[in-house]
């Protein structure tokens, strides 16, 4: 770790990533503790959120380390063929789990909004886990299917990075770009089609009526899915042009794909506590009743912010 310290330059890369990687384990873990300790909490969709927060997580503590120690401070322990392949594939697989969790997230979001009661009559907890689990499956053969294209690489005991430079040419175009555009183009045409039906809806009743509130919930959802696709790209289609623009390892353009794709872990959390009512007001009741009980009440409480919020429900 002592090249991190003798350059100014590397220290602040890996400052950047410690700060990442700290919220993204405090901020994702909040997500999970509310689940854990609010049974009103549990519902489809916040356990696919769940599930995407517990990826979040696992990549903060395994591959932002992991990152900071191979790329920024270049720790000559991490070197040679099997270390480099796990290391890069364990890299990979993080970016599949969440580009694949957040299509399975948004097609929650398309079927309550555009299907309505025949959606939310064929969905149930049960589905919501195997939907998960199938997810990260399917992440995981992605990810060791293309990996094992690389596992015939070997030049020696040379550093991760070098051998990263081999597996992006021998895999990376041909999967890694995809493993992110097509995701993205799911989420996309998803995310119009719930557009579209949100603006064909129309309010003709009193608006505080329960389909006027229904609306509204539905465009505070269409808005949190706008923020997901702008936050998506950001931190994902965006680092990977720059990974194809940037020519020098280890520049500030090549370190910042990386930490772009880093910041979607951060995000993710922030994005559904302020937009996510019933999550705000759970980390009130969860702060004021840290070692006891939450009162009936409040829990109560929690189920009847639920109904005028599409997007938790």
């Amino acid at each position: 770790m002592s090249s991190c310290a003798n350059s100014t330059e590397s220290f602040i890369q890996a400052v950047m990533i410690y700060v990442v990687m700290v919220i993204s384990i405090f901020g994702n873990g909040i997500l999970l503790l509310l689940l854990i300790h609010f049974k009103a909490l549990r519902t489809v969709p916040n356990i696919l959120i769940a599930n995407l927060a517990a990826i979040d997580a696992m990549n903060a503590v395994i591959n932002m380390p992991l990152m900071i120690s191979w790329y920024i401070c270049k720790d000559a322990r991490l070197k040679g063929k099997v270390i480099s392949w796990l290391v890069v594939s364990t890299y990979v697989l993080f970016i599949y789990l969440t580009a694949f969790s957040l299509v399975v997230l948004m097609m929650d979001r398309y079927g309550a909004i555009c299907h309505g009661l025949k959606y939310h009559t064929w969905k149930t907890k049960r589905k919501a886990y195997a939907a998960a689990a199938i997810t990260r499956v399917c992440a995981g053969l992605y990810t060791y299917v293309q990996s094992s294209l690389g596992l015939n690489i070997d030049v020696g005991e040379q550093p991760v990075l070098v051998y990263r430079k081999f597996y992006f040419q021998r895999f990376g175009r041909p999967f890694i770009i995809p493993g992110y555009l097509v995701p993205f183009s799911i989420i996309l045409v998803l995310t119009l089609l719930v557009w579209r039906r949100v603006r064909m809806r129309k309010t003709i009743i009193a608006p505080y009526c329960s389909l006027s509130i229904k609306k509204r919930g539905d465009v505070v959802t269409a808005k949190t899915i706008g923020l997901i696709i702008l936050c998506y790209f950001f931190t994902g289609c965006f680092p990977m042009l720059l990974h194809n623009i940037a020519r020098i390892h280890g520049s500030w353009l090549h370190f910042l794909a990386y930490f772009f794709i880093h910041m979607n872990s951060l995000a993710n959390p922030v994005i559904y506590s302020l937009r996510t009512r019933r999550f705000r007001q759970a980390f009130k009741i969860l702060i004021q009743d840290t070692f006891g009980t939450a009162e009936a009440a409040d829990l109560r409480r929690l189920k009847v912010q639920g109904a005028s919020t599409t997007y938790t429900q």
